[in-house]
């Protein structure tokens, strides 16, 4: 039986491809580890991510609620201020209907008018000018036409119903009779 020897190179490459098949086999192994941590850590990205658009889609929620309830709370607060403004014109209209008649009942329900039209204005309503003034289908609703003498054409020469406006809204138009 001969034995047989091996050179020292045969060796190294012995050694060589020894310690090159585990790492080789090792290597899709790391690669695995690595990935999963990775994927790990993307997945614990995207959990904080839909926590946070979970928690901002409440909060959006909640805003929404409050500033509902907000427009709401101001609306109510500014029909009760106009309505408390309003209180003591309807209190004079009340004892106008218990007075007598007589020349002094007309000068009482002038001056309730007046009262009247005097705390709207202070709201901030304005009467549209009509009466004389070119029709202007912005402000005026004709409802009726006229051959008019010594008029303009186009010119408002009677009033119906007043017309008023609230800042540059216009919350009832004047109802008027237009020349023709």
């Amino acid at each position: 039986m001969c034995e047989e020897q091996t050179t020292p190179i045969e060796e190294a490459d012995v050694t060589e491809d020894a310690v090159d098949a585990p790492e080789s086999a090792q290597k899709p192994e790391k690669k695995k580890k690595k990935a999963d941590k990775e994927m790990e850590a993307l997945r614990e990205e995207l959990d904080a991510e839909k926590e946070r658009y979970t928690r901002m889609l409440a909060e959006y929620a909640n805003y929404k609620r409050r500033t509902e309830q907000e427009k709401e709370s101001i609306g109510q607060y500014a029909k009760s201020e106009i309505l408390r403004q309003l209180l003591p014109s309807l209190d004079n209209l009340e004892r106008a209907v218990d007075a007598p008649d007589g020349p002094d009942y007309r000068k009482g329900v002038d001056m309730i008018i007046d009262k009247l039209h005097e705390e709207l204005q202070k709201l901030g309503l304005e009467e549209i000018p009509a009466l004389g003034q070119p029709f202007d289908p912005e402000v005026h609703h004709a409802v009726m036409r006229e051959d008019a003498d010594g008029v303009e054409t186009e010119t408002v020469t009677e009033v119906f119903q007043k017309g008023y406006r609230f800042g540059d809204r216009v919350i009832r138009p004047a109802m008027v009779k237009v020349a023709n």
